[in-house]
């Protein structure tokens, strides 16, 4: 039961993030990719508030619901910073088989240095290795 507690999580991220992508991907030229942002926020704010209200039944009506703080607004902004620039790098023409890769690869670079300075993550020779392999990878997916 624990292996499906902590493995479950990645499922949901895989499974949305292929789903993101091939669906942003796929969006029709003729859509504002602005609006198009609104819709895809109003299906997500639709989908939490379901989520929410099955996940807290049998919850005493007096317990708080915090859904502000300012790290949760720094997600979100993150989120859409997130939404705009995929939607505009498939928009002009970035393929949905290296677009997200790159900008993982890039991203888990950064976070290896970040989670160090930040959160004192142990920053090791293996991850010096592993962010090599990661800048090599991005390096083979632009040829």
């Amino acid at each position: 039961m624990t292996n499906l507690l902590l493995w479950a999580p990645l499922v949901l991220v895989v499974g949305g993030s292929v789903m993101y992508h091939l669906a942003a991907k796929s969006i029709p030229a003729a859509y504002d990719p602005m609006a198009a942002l609104i819709g895809l926020y109003a299906t997500a704010l639709a989908g939490a508030v379901v989520l929410v209200a099955a996940l807290r039944a049998g919850r005493p009506a007096s317990a708080p619901l915090r859904v502000w703080h300012p790290t949760i607004a720094m997600v979100g902004v993150g989120a859409l910073l997130i939404e705009m620039g995929f939607l505009l790098a498939y928009r002009g023409g970035l393929a949905v088989s290296t677009t997200s890769v790159v900008a993982n690869g890039i991203v888990a670079v950064l976070l290896v240095a970040l989670g160090s300075l930040w959160f004192g993550e142990p920053f090791t020779i293996v991850k010096v290795v592993g962010v090599l392999l990661c800048l090599a990878g991005v390096g083979l997916l632009q040829r």
